[in-house]
């Protein structure tokens, strides 16, 4: 049960499934495909829509680490109420900090556990998928992130206009969007940030992006987030601190980590690239290029 005070549901299903059988597999990624709602449901109808037994369902519970089926929608529903409260009923939830200790380390060492908890559920198999198809030029890039994590989009872009071209960072006036979703079809990649409170004009991009085909990676802090129906591949990262408010450190290195993956799997195509940019960055400016 610790396991499951540090993960959600979804993050222990995703741990669970190499350890599952045939039958418990197979309802388990109905219920991951269909989270959280799925799990909501009557345990004979979600067995029913997963094409299980009821004793499939329970031994996947056992499994999971609930005492039984009750004690794993209980859990559900307090993802559900805890991912729906405003910042200040998490602030105030909290309550004081206490002034004994050393208040910095206890902060770095939560922040490090966070990243550590990022890679550690990291699928390798989908990390590989997403940085190869952001490695390949011939597909279009669109980036778009949410109140508080559209840097991280920028930051992704940033680089990787630089790696390989043919990106963009959508910007935050949800008015310009249609705009690009014009042009999205199946060559492209829409890299999602999206965090609890999830915004919706993000989820609706997002849902169009993949309705017109294209390939939608998301990167967000629960295998529950709204974005995550739509996307081929997510990847998660816990974002709560030490502090009063949440911290996108465990998100950001994994961000890094994809830039650095895609800069590998690019090879000589950057090294070509960086160096016509150097060339044409001192034509431009001169001895005053950054």
């Amino acid at each position: 049960m610790n396991k499951q005070a540090a993960e959600s549901v979804a993050d222990v299903l995703n741990s669970a499934l190499p350890g599952l059988t045939a039958q418990e597999r197979r309802a388990a990624l109905y219920l991951r495909d269909h989270y959280p709602v799925a799990g909501l449901d009557p345990l004979a109808r979600l067995a029913r829509a997963s094409g299980v037994s009821s004793q499939t369902i329970l031994r996947l519970t056992a499994k999971l680490g609930f005492s039984n089926y009750r004690d794993l929608q209980d859990r559900l529903r307090g993802e559900v109420s805890s991912e729906r409260s405003s910042p200040l009923a998490r602030i105030v939830a909290r309550g004081p900090t206490a002034a004994d200790g050393d208040w910095l380390a206890g902060y770095a060492g939560k922040m490090a556990d966070n990243v550590n908890t990022a890679f550690s559920m990291v699928v390798r198999e989908d990390f590989e998928a997403a940085a190869r198809a952001l490695a390949d030029r011939k597909r279009p890039m669109l980036a778009v992130g949410g109140r508080f994590t559209q840097p991280l989009a920028r930051y992704l872009v940033r680089h990787l206009e630089i790696v390989r071209g043919g990106v963009e960072e959508i910007g935050s006036i949800s008015a310009t969007w249609p705009d690009r979703l014009i042009d999205v079809d199946r060559r492209s990649i829409v890299v999602v940030y999206d965090v609890r409170r999830y915004a919706p004009d993000v989820v609706a991009f997002a849902e169009i992006a993949a309705q017109q085909g294209a390939t939608v990676i998301l990167f967000t802090d629960s295998r529950a987030a709204p974005v995550s129906h739509f996307a081929s591949q997510v990847f998660v990262a816990p974002t709560d601190s030490a502090g009063a408010w949440d911290s996108l450190s465990a998100l950001f290195a994994l961000t890094e980590a994809m830039i650095a993956r895609v800069t590998e799997l690019e090879g000589g195509g950057t090294t070509e690239r960086l160096g016509r940019l150097e060339n044409i960055r001192a034509r431009l400016l001169g001895n005053n290029a950054p």
